[in-house]
């Protein structure tokens, strides 16, 4: 890594302010590549791990992450419109209410490790209100809790979320939308920027080997930076039960 992306990283981190700010990252898209989620799992930071059900590691991943003391996520894929494919085991538009819950629930199965749910890709299913509710209900009956990847600007998911009392949360930055070192660490020193506006901020990145090498070597400063990296279950929305919308799961689209 070039010097200088930990030195401004460090710089950025080490900013005086009132309360210990809070970040949590996500990596989404665990269970394809063995080697990188393993790298992952062992990272010296309660990272959280979303593993993809009926990925082909994704089951040994998730007891490794968990082994490591760091919170597992179901990874559940939905669908994003496009003819974009998608995944084994995924929530498709159109799906009925009694596929959806047997979907989650043999997903759920996959990952028992599990403490609550984000979507890979679902731009398009996220905007749906429905299903949406559909999805909440089940993650509360199982007592999880579900992070928005906001892969849509225009996603109902966590106004679902609130509306049923769901504890929830949703991605502020992505890490790694350009697999670049120096992009990587703009994109780091946005999320230490906004959780001192904040307190508090979530990112989501990916296993690739340049965000694996940059994680490595920027989050064993961040204790003494100031900056306190926790699971992504420390950073949730908890909602009191909006009973104006109690039993109707469907609302006006945004």
């Amino acid at each position: 890594m070039h010097r200088f992306a930990i030195g401004l990283a460090l710089l950025l981190a080490t900013a005086t302010a009132t309360a210990q700010p809070r970040i949590a990252i996500i990596i989404d898209d665990l269970g394809y590549h063995r080697q990188n989620g393993q790298a992952i799992a062992d990272l010296p930071a309660p990272v959280t791990c979303a593993v993809i059900p009926y990925s082909p590691h994704g089951r040994k991943l998730a007891e490794r992450a968990s082994r490591a003391g760091k919170e597992v996520l179901v990874h559940l894929p939905m669908d994003a419109g496009q003819h974009i494919r998608l995944d084994r085991g995924g929530l498709r538009q159109g799906i009925s209410e009694n596929e959806l819950l047997d979907t989650v629930r043999q997903a759920l199965s996959q990952i028992p490790q599990a403490r609550g749910l984000n979507n890979h890709m679902g731009s398009a299913l996220t905007e749906q209100d429905e299903p949406m509710g559909w999805l909440m209900a089940e993650l509360k009956a199982h007592q999880l809790f579900f992070v928005d990847s906001r892969t849509s600007g225009r996603s109902v998911a966590q106004q679902v979320a609130r509306q049923q009392g769901l504890a929830n949360a949703g991605r502020d930055i992505f890490l790694d939308n350009e697999r670049d070192l120096v992009k990587i660490n703009a994109q780091f020193n946005k999320l230490i920027r906004l959780a001192r506006q904040r307190g508090q901020a979530i990112a989501i990145g990916h296993p690739y080997p340049e965000t694996v090498h940059y994680l490595q070597q920027v989050l064993p400063l961040m204790d003494d930076a100031g900056i306190q990296v926790v699971p992504v279950s420390s950073l949730l929305d908890t909602p009191a039960l909006d009973t104006a919308t109690t039993g109707n799961s469907t609302h006006a689209g945004s």
